[in-house]
């Protein structure tokens, strides 16, 4: 009896390896156009985002996509008006 899987694309590697090429490209790369506060920033996610971002990226991956320090949105943070943030939040709808 043969089985089968379906297709490369259907391989949880691939399917992390396409989470961690967005999360990094798109939502973590600096805009180069832009002008920012630091070359460093400050992630925040919430608790869904954090399990996301733990099944997608290694923290070097992080770190060397210009990102210092990464905090809970819903824990009390220091102000830093010296560095750009970044968030990184599952969306809900209100009632």
């Amino acid at each position: 009896m043969s089985m089968d899987f379906g297709t490369p694309a259907d391989d949880p590697k691939v399917f992390r390896n396409i989470c961690r090429d967005r999360i990094l490209k798109d939502l973590l790369k600096p805009d180069k156009d832009k002008e920012t506060k630091s070359s460093w920033k400050v992630l925040i996610m919430d608790k869904f985002t954090v399990k996301i971002m733990g099944y997608a990226c290694k923290m070097a991956e992080i770190t060397d996509a210009g990102i210092s320090l990464v905090e809970d949105l819903f824990k009390r943070r220091e102000p830093m008006p010296s560095m750009d943030a970044i968030y990184f939040l599952q969306p809900l709808k209100e009632k």
